[in-house]
């Protein structure tokens, strides 16, 4: 898990080691965002690997995630993500534009963007 370096808070920008904080910033309750040693990752994910994958789902893209083992198997983890996105073209007219897109979420788990970071929390958690 080399390529998980810790955090960095959303308002101040303090930046926490994985063991100093969890869930927020104790300063000032931000969000805090995970830093990823990309480098690292540089060294060892190749974009048309991700892009070849057989793996229609988040863990596609599990090269870049701050996890190394996705532990899904067996439960509704392994399905999270690689939902459809359509193209109105009425609804982009009605709301005059020239070009529009919307992802449907609705075939996740729980039918939310959210169940992205919930796997991979759970996955970190086990």
């Amino acid at each position: 898990m080399t390529k998980f370096l810790g955090y960095k808070c959303s308002v101040c920008g303090q930046e926490y080691k994985p063991d100093e904080v969890t869930y927020v910033c104790p300063k000032d309750g931000g969000v805090l965002d995970v830093i990823l040693d990309f480098d690292a990752i540089k060294k060892t994910a190749d974009p048309r690997d991700i892009q070849t994958s057989p793996d229609f789902s988040i863990w596609r893209y599990l090269p870049l995630l701050p996890v190394s083992d996705p532990g899904h198997q067996g439960t509704s983890l392994r399905s999270v993500g690689w939902t459809p996105v359509y193209a109105p073209p009425l609804l982009a007219k009605s709301l005059n534009m020239s070009q529009l897109w919307v992802k449907d979420e609705s075939p996740n788990p729980t039918a939310s963007f959210k169940d992205r970071a919930s796997a991979v929390l759970v996955t970190r958690a086990q």
